[in-house]
């Protein structure tokens, strides 16, 4: 989680470092800007290098996505990184907890459908007319992501 952090001044903005997250808290990080006579306003994270992401935000928005990756996904940071590039804000993926079901769709559907109603379940089939547009209503919905290593599941 090696951020690229920058700073404002004057209207304008100028890289200033790039820094691992997971090496350092959060208050280790502001109490070397403030050493370095940074306030905490005037930096900001503008991506992560090595998860390919260019996306803004503050600092306590990327240390509320690192315990997101350590405490929901125990260290693995796919789904924070797939949701990331996805455009997702970063209130939802803190909000929101996937769990892998599959890889293959039809057990996917199956896992996610078992206490549905089947009169519920033939209307909705019905309405998006064909097996692709079925599945895609769960992903568009954000309650399945159809991701490279199969289906995740918003628990």
């Amino acid at each position: 989680m090696i951020a690229n952090i920058r700073i404002r001044s004057s209207g304008y903005s100028k890289p200033l470092c790039q820094l691992d997250l997971m090496r350092f808290s959060e208050e280790q990080v502001k109490e070397r800007m403030r050493v370095r006579g940074i306030e905490d306003d005037a930096f900001f994270i503008c991506g992560f290098v090595d998860w390919q992401v260019d996306t803004i935000m503050s600092l306590k928005e990327a240390y509320a996505l690192k315990l997101c990756v350590m405490e929901l996904y125990e260290g693995d940071d796919y789904i924070v990184r797939y949701c990331l590039k996805r455009r997702l804000s970063v209130p939802y993926i803190i909000s929101h907890y996937y769990e892998f079901v599959s890889k293959n769709e039809v057990e996917t559907m199956q896992k996610l459908l078992k206490y549905v109603d089947r009169t519920v379940i033939i209307e909705f089939f019905y309405k998006t007319n064909n097996w692709m547009n079925f599945v895609s209503q769960y992903v568009n919905q954000g309650i399945l992501l159809n991701t490279p290593k199969g289906f995740y599941m918003a628990t």
